[in-house]
């Protein structure tokens, strides 16, 4: 199919959807259907809970539709032909609401309603699993669960304007008249039912190249796939949950004797459930795509829980509590009732599609069937009994929402021992939803796909981060590959602050492509994410002749710290053959904690002629044997707030020294004298003396501590950043014995001073 069918396609099955739900809110179980069954022609709670157990038992006639589709090879005129009867039955309904309007019996219409409608839906059942393997076939897997929340949103404005245009004309006319109201709206549902059948004949269907035939291993294979069967029990049983209460709660509000509400409060519950609908199935679609179906039916099965409004619920706050339940169904209501469908059809193998979607209809259908059968019994069962639970009173209709609250929420454990194979756990996507930057994450997805410049795409992909930006993964490694180098560039960063094995791997792939434009960028990101598995990549890139890309991956090695990494950077840095990649090793082997890396770094600050290469010589060694860049004010800023800040490190060694001895039990003595000239030596700049000053102190500590005869290999026994530290000492008192005074010595100096006080301020 060409991506132009593939739309046209798609916009019938939107469009057809619409017209379905005009159909739907008349002449299927919906709150006014059950308002007119039951307040208008007298039917009993037992008796709309079997019309809706008839319903639902027709579910095992999907069974038949695996032999039709066996027969004659195709799913399209299997739907259209049984869906235009089911269709057309309903029509029924609207000739009794005219017939008891001119004085007909009630009961004989009621009787009247209960057979076509059971009816109805064995034809319906017979040819709905068909629809479902026909636009399976039509609508790619990967978009599936975008697609057909889209599809739900534009369903349900089309709900809203209908059901609240239905529930007011119901009101403004006069009571006398209201059956032939009735009568008129369920006419028009019948006849849009139609249209959303037949403007389907235009949709193509490409049957497969062997037509199917029926075989009875292939009917009764979906019955051997027990993780299929399970979820089917467990959505059937959520189902059922629902079924309990659900279609007499319409009836509960509007009757006089109970909360007494106008029928446009249905309205306005429907038209918030909608809304909210409108707004959050998009959403729930491009979770499912993200992060799997199975978390979203899990939040779904939940929508059971703002049902416990109800039982607060009295004819003096119902403005106030309807709205907040209908809320919450607009919530979770999209995760269920699309999701579900869309997560069956993830566990179902495309081959036998038919067979499995048959039988899952099918099994919800007869598990789910006695729920309004077992709802309506009951509460005519409890019917007068009254429990007091402080200020409110419970009834029949309390007690029947209690149970299905119950036992709906226990059907989440039911799905969530499903199997969906790929998807994130419930747990993960609860907390991804908790955070509220994830709406600015979705927002920002919908723009990002709209956007026609490359500085607002850009501009979106550097709003991502750790916080909601997870949601947006598989979009943002699709810009990898955008046509704009800065766009690529963008989505590299973005993917560095969005750690998951997903952003590594599709970054490891740009590092080794020698034609990516992003091999930098990716280091980068892979250095920031910190997964040790790109440590192999980022090492095999070290020698390639490209300065910014081994500067990358040297920095990624650091941040990373993984111990494999350490022979192939201080080889690299044994061998570089400049002084820029001789310092950025440096600082990769000191931030990894490679001690031996000293004896190249510190020799390379001795040596070094330039201020700026001297301080960075300095600033690896003080991450070596310090803390990382906790050295950095000491060498970086104006002349007087160096100096103030060296002096307040002078002091913090100075305690930190008298701290040392006197934990240690030991006199400084003298020591503190030594300290004072240090301080002097310093403060008037006489680098030298402050040096010589430094190496005497560090060694009569040592000797304090650890006895006259220290070794610089006991110190490595004792600590290696010791051992290290005493060996820089040795050379410093080395390079303060030769060579020649001036500027850059005395700076050398100065900076190996400042370095050692550092040192021991901290250790």
């Amino acid at each position: 199919m060409t991506q132009t069918q593939l739309a046209r396609a798609m916009n019938i099955i939107i469009l057809s959807g619409a017209a379905s739900v005009v159909w739907q809110l008349v002449c299927a179980i919906q709150p006014l259907f059950t308002v007119f069954f039951q307040n208008w022609l007298g039917a009993s709670a037992a008796q709309l809970g079997l019309l809706v157990t008839i319903i639902q038992l027709t579910g095992v006639f999907q069974i038949a539709g695996i032999f039709l589709w066996g027969k004659i090879g195709r799913q399209k005129p299997v739907f259209i032909i049984g869906h235009v009867l089911h269709r057309a039955l309903t029509a029924t309904i609207a000739f009794v609401a005219f017939y008891v309007a001119r004085g007909g019996s009630t009961e004989r219409g009621i009787v009247i309603i209960i057979v076509a409608m059971g009816l109805s839906w064995v034809f319906a059942n017979s040819s709905s699993a068909c629809w479902w393997g026909w636009v399976a076939d039509i609508v790619p897997e990967g978009s599936r669960g975008s697609f057909f929340m889209k599809r739900s949103s534009i369903l349900q404005i089309v709900n809203i304007a209908w059901f609240f245009l239905a529930s007011t004309l119901l009101d403004v006319v006069p009571k006398s008249h209201t059956l032939v109201v009735f009568g008129v709206l369920i006419s028009v549902g019948a006849a849009s039912g139609l249209f959303d059948i037949l403007i389907q004949l235009v949709t193509p269907e490409y049957p497969p190249e062997n037509a199917p035939e029926f075989d009875p291993k292939v009917l009764f294979e979906p019955l051997q796939n027990r993780n299929f069967v399970s979820y089917s029990v467990a959505i059937g049983l959520a189902i059922f949950s629902m079924n309990l209460i659900g279609p007499f709660q319409s009836p509960y509000i509007v009757s006089r004797d109970h909360i007494g509400a106008p029928n446009t409060w249905l309205g306005i519950m429907s038209m918030l459930t909608q809304f909210i609908w409108v707004l959050v199935a998009p959403f729930w679609g491009t979770v499912m795509d993200r992060w799997g179906k199975k978390p979203v039916v899990i939040a779904g099965t939940l929508l059971v829980l703002p049902w416990a409004g109800f039982l607060v619920l009295t004819p003096a706050n119902y403005f106030i509590v309807l709205p907040l339940i209908a809320i919450g169904l607009g919530l979770l209501a999209p995760a269920f009732w699309e999701g579900s469908n869309q997560m069956m059809l993830s566990l179902v193998p495309e081959k036998n599609r038919v067979s499995y979607v048959a039988w899952f209809l099918a099994i919800v259908g007869l598990v789910s069937a006695p729920g309004s059968l077992a709802g309506g019994a009951l509460s005519d069962a409890l019917k007068g009994v009254r429990v007091a639970v402080g200020p409110f009173s419970f009834g029949n209709f309390h007690m029947v929402q209690i149970l299905s609250i119950v036992m709906g929420s226990l059907c989440a454990f039911a799905v969530a021992r499903i199997r969906e194979g790929k998807g994130e756990r419930f747990s993960f996507v609860l907390g991804q939803l908790a955070r509220p930057q994830i709406i600015a994450t979705y927002r920002g997805l919908d723009s990002l796909g709209r956007s026609r410049s490359i500085e607002s795409n850009a501009g979106i992909l550097r709003k991502f981060d750790a916080k909601g930006g997870r949601l947006a993964l598989k979009d943002i490694i699709e810009r990898l590959d955008d046509p704009a180098t800065a766009v690529q560039e963008e989505a590299a960063r973005a993917l560095g602050r969005i750690p998951s094995p997903a952003s590594v791997d599709a970054l490891i792939l740009h590092l080794l492509d020698a034609d990516s434009d992003i091999r930098v960028a990716a280091a980068r990101s892979l250095g920031k994410i910190g997964d040790r598995k790109a440590v192999g990549a980022l090492v095999g890139c070290l020698w390639e002749p490209n300065p910014e890309l081994q500067k990358a991956c040297l920095e990624a090695l650091a941040d990373i710290g993984d111990e494999d990494s350490i022979p192939h950077v201080m080889r690299f840095l044994r061998e570089s053959q400049t002084d820029r990649m001789r310092q950025i090793s440096s600082a990769a082997a000191a931030r990894l904690g490679v001690y031996e890396s000293a004896e190249e770094i510190f020799p390379s600050l001795l040596a070094a002629r330039k201020p700026t290469a001297r301080k960075q010589y300095a600033l690896v060694m003080a991450n070596l044997l310090g803390r990382h860049d906790e050295f950095y004010p000491y060498i970086s800023g104006s002349l007087d707030v160096i100096q103030t800040r060296s002096a307040k490190l002078l002091s913090r060694f100075s305690a930190n020294m008298q701290a040392v001895y006197a934990r240690e039990r030991k006199k400084m003595g003298n020591r503190i004298d030594v300290i004072e000239a240090l301080r002097s030596a310093l403060v008037e700049d006489r680098s030298e003396d402050a040096l010589g000053e430094m190496i005497a102190f560090s060694r009569r500590l040592f000797s304090d501590l650890f006895g006259p005869q220290v070794t610089r290999d006991m110190l490595v026994r004792v600590d290696p950043k010791l051992g290290t530290f005493a060996w820089m000492m040795d050379r410093a008192e080395e390079y303060l014995a030769n060579g020649e005074r001036d500027e850059a010595r005395r700076d050398t100096c100065r900076l190996v001073t400042l370095l050692a006080i550092y040192v021991l301020s901290e250790y």
